[in-house]
């Protein structure tokens, strides 16, 4: 694959993006994703999976700027359906999955990582962030109930609607992430984490994930985010975010 590394680390499949600097997602990546949660759901040898970044500093800057942000609406259809798909499939994998935030996750790589069971993150001057709001659009509900699975009511609406920039001692604080680690002993904590909890009997922890983590179809909310998306503040929100972050 292009954009993404599978290792297998004995009963795990470890998945590593790769893709640029920031692990920016684009439709190619996505379509990478889907297909190494389809081998470890399929695979029996595989009892768990961690999914973690290749790239120093950061975890996925979210969706790629450069080309995301110029799909027209068919285009945009087709990628955040796929995406929805791809973080429910997360979501609904019966066996373990365990989110190693080397670095910054933002936006839709936030939203990976909301989709993981369990986040571990590397100390440091990183950022978590949900900054849909300040784009002019809102997340589909099953999103914001991965946020409060996560992190519960008091502190949901900080990052849904102020949208703030949670730093990794405050994650480890409210929850969002249950484990801090240095950079570079991170992975092997993640790694370590994903071993226990694959341990486990495989029925129980896959029903068990259902009943905490119920899926109701986020793609019945597509056409609302498009309509958002295409809105006039959205795109005027959007050009500035682009052009802020071209100079």
């Amino acid at each position: 694959m292009e954009f993404i590394r599978c290792e297998r680390e004995g009963e795990l499949l470890l998945v590593k993006l790769a893709r640029g600097k920031a692990n920016a997602l684009n439709a190619a990546m996505v379509e990478e994703l889907h297909l190494a949660l389809g081998e470890a759901a399929a695979d029996g040898s595989v009892r768990g999976l961690v999914l973690a970044s290749d790239r120093p500093r950061f975890f996925s800057s979210g969706f790629d700027l450069a080309e995301v942000f110029a799909y027209d609406v068919p285009a945009m259809t087709t990628f955040f359906g796929r995406f929805i798909d791809l973080y429910e499939s997360i979501v609904q994998l019966p066996k373990p999955v365990v989110g190693a935030l080397g670095g910054h996750a933002v936006a839709g790589g936030a939203v990976l990582a909301l989709s993981c069971d369990f986040r571990l993150m590397a100390e440091g001057d990183y950022g978590f962030a949900l900054n849909e709001v300040a784009l002019g659009v809102a997340l589909p509900e099953g999103l914001h109930r991965l946020v409060f699975q996560a992190v519960g009511p008091q502190h949901a609406p900080a990052l849904l609607l102020a949208g703030e920039t949670i730093r990794p001692s405050r994650a480890l604080e409210i929850g969002l992430v249950s484990e801090l680690a240095s950079e570079e002993t991170l992975l092997a904590r993640a790694l370590t984490r994903a071993r226990s909890l694959a341990a486990k009997p495989a029925s129980a922890y896959g029903a068990i994930k259902r009943a905490l983590r119920p899926v109701d179809g986020d793609r019945r909310h597509l056409d609302r985010f498009i309509g958002q998306w295409f809105s006039p503040e959205s795109v005027q929100n959007r050009r500035a975010l682009a052009a802020s972050l071209g100079r």
